[in-house]
């Protein structure tokens, strides 16, 4: 790249996540800049404007964050008519195939789990190096306790392995 940029990864939490995976597709679609991205971790992506998982119904009582008629509204307001299941909007409906290695995090108690599941089910089926780590007990935004939760420090840990494998297999490469 003219930059000097050689690769990147992207990541993203809860929004940011659905960003993060929005833009690696582009990325991934774009022929001269395909091998910048080495990676992606999201944390509780959003990857479902259309918010079809089950668990926006079985972990409703779970999750402090979410309320389906709030999230509802946030999302009619920023599709502004638009479809929710355009690829565009929602990581979930895109084509995953040729897409770098995906590390995703999520809670178990909060409704963004099958959001995570069913984006990296679909990347799996694709051909993609795509992991979720289901973190038990833990809600929406669970890795903000690094340093006070146990289990935010091992998933930091796990992205930070995670990330310098990427980097140090592209640096290695031709």
């Amino acid at each position: 790249m003219a930059s000097g940029v050689k690769s990147i990864a992207l990541t993203g939490d809860s929004a940011g996540g659905n960003l993060a995976l929005v833009l690696l597709a582009l990325i991934a679609a774009q022929s001269s800049v395909h091998r910048v991205a080495v990676a992606a971790v999201v944390l509780s992506p959003v990857t479902d404007l259309a918010m079809e998982g089950p668990s926006w119904e079985s972990r409703a009582n779970a999750d402090p964050y979410f309320v389906r008629d709030q999230a509802e509204e946030l999302i009619r307001s920023y599709l502004d008519g638009r479809d929710p299941s355009d690829p565009a909007v929602s990581p979930l409906y895109g084509t995953l195939a040729g897409l770098p290695p995906i590390r995703v995090h999520v809670g178990d108690a909060e409704v963004l789990l099958d959001d995570s599941l069913r984006y990296a089910e679909r990347a799996v089926a694709a051909g993609v190096d795509a992991k979720v780590d289901v973190w038990e007990g833990m809600p929406h935004g669970f890795l903000s306790g690094v340093g006070q939760l146990e289990a935010s420090n091992q998933a930091l840990g796990a992205i930070g392995t995670f990330l310098s494998m990427q980097f140090a297999g592209v640096r290695a490469g031709p």
